[in-house]
């Protein structure tokens, strides 16, 4: 038996997949979940986490007033909206680049764009708001690894990621198109010509993104 970095213990992977797709979401959870970062009092600083059956153990470090900072241990039930499970549900590790008292930032690897598709639609049945921050692509090439950035929404709103994330894994820049421009403002409770006016501006920052010098 092995523990994955997310902390849930598996079998070893007889067939290990290499992952090329680096992805980092920015999540915001429901206080009414019972994870413990679904509220924290402290800014925390690193979360370790292991599934154990249907109870979470977590360690989580948090800072306190000044420079210090002290470790709590939380123990939890594991149900239906555990973000963890989320991850482990479509083979991702989740890791807990930032937490504060607002959002959360998790960077895992994904095999392909199918892959994080399902994670996303996995992720917006169990949090609040689900938009993806970053997408890089890492290959090897003469025995080093060289990474390029496809995606880089940091430049973007968080409402404009949340739009751009959800156009995507729902199938709006397929061709032909999954959805519609109307389905997309339905499930993110804006009018049409919000949304558009969203993605245009999604489109346009990342365009002069990728052409900037």
């Amino acid at each position: 038996m092995e523990q994955s970095e997310s902390g849930v213990v598996d079998s070893a992977d007889s067939d290990p997949k290499r992952r090329t797709l680096q992805v980092v979401f920015e999540i915001e959870l429901s206080e009414s979940g019972s994870c413990p970062l679904s509220n924290p009092e402290s800014s925390v600083e690193a979360v370790h986490n292991q599934i154990d059956g249907e109870v979470c153990h977590a360690d989580v470090t948090v800072a306190d007033e000044g420079d210090s900072t002290q470790m709590l241990h939380t123990t939890t039930q594991v149900g239906d909206s555990c973000l963890c499970l989320a991850f482990g549900d479509v083979g991702c590790v989740p890791r807990f680049r930032r937490v504060d008292g607002e959002t959360i930032l998790i960077e895992t690897y994904a095999g392909d764009r199918n892959d994080i598709s399902e994670l996303v639609a996995r992720l917006k049945s169990v949090t609040d708001r689900v938009s993806l921050r970053r997408l890089t692509t890492r290959q090897q090439t003469d025995g080093a690894t060289v990474e390029s950035t496809t995606v880089d929404l940091s430049r973007l709103t968080a409402k404009q990621r949340e739009a751009a994330t959800i156009a995507v894994s729902e199938g709006y820049y397929q061709t032909p198109r999954q959805t519609s421009l109307e389905e997309l403002s339905e499930a993110l409770g804006i009018s049409k010509s919000a949304l558009s006016q969203r993605l245009s501006a999604v489109e346009s920052k990342l365009a002069t993104a990728a052409f900037d010098p």
